[in-house]
């Protein structure tokens, strides 16, 4: 069970689907993520762009995301080309959190523990 409580609404650029990763462009504007080297700051919510050209970012707790391959619990989880989550498996890219919830495959909305950072691999 999803629980957030901090989201942060931000301005626009592009589309955003509900439920994908979010990364921000040099003008602090919300964009969907497309890669792993993106610093991802957050999901969308339920609603991703709204008609007002704004998103409301979950940036906390335990929020929600589309999976864009098999996900299982404890995965790091980073971006794949359509902001979906999948499995984050080399140094440097970057991860929004970790799966609380598996994925048999693409396109289930699942629970993440939100914990952003740079995933390092050890040799």
């Amino acid at each position: 069970m999803p629980s957030t409580r901090l989201y942060k609404n931000f301005q626009v650029s592009g589309d955003i689907a509900p439920y994908r990763i979010v990364t921000v462009d040099a003008d602090m504007l919300a964009t969907q993520a497309t890669a792993a080297t993106h610093a991802l700051i957050g999901t969308s919510d339920e609603l991703g762009k709204q008609p007002n050209g704004t998103v409301d970012v979950a940036m906390s707790d335990i929020p929600e995301v589309e999976s864009g391959a098999a996900i299982a619990v404890g995965d790091p989880l980073t971006a794949d080309a359509e902001g979906c989550a999948v499995k984050a498996t080399a140094n440097g890219q970057h991860i929004i959190g970790f799966a609380f919830a598996a994925a048999s495959g693409e396109g289930e909305i699942i629970d993440y523990i939100y914990a952003p950072g740079l995933m390092t691999v050890s040799a």
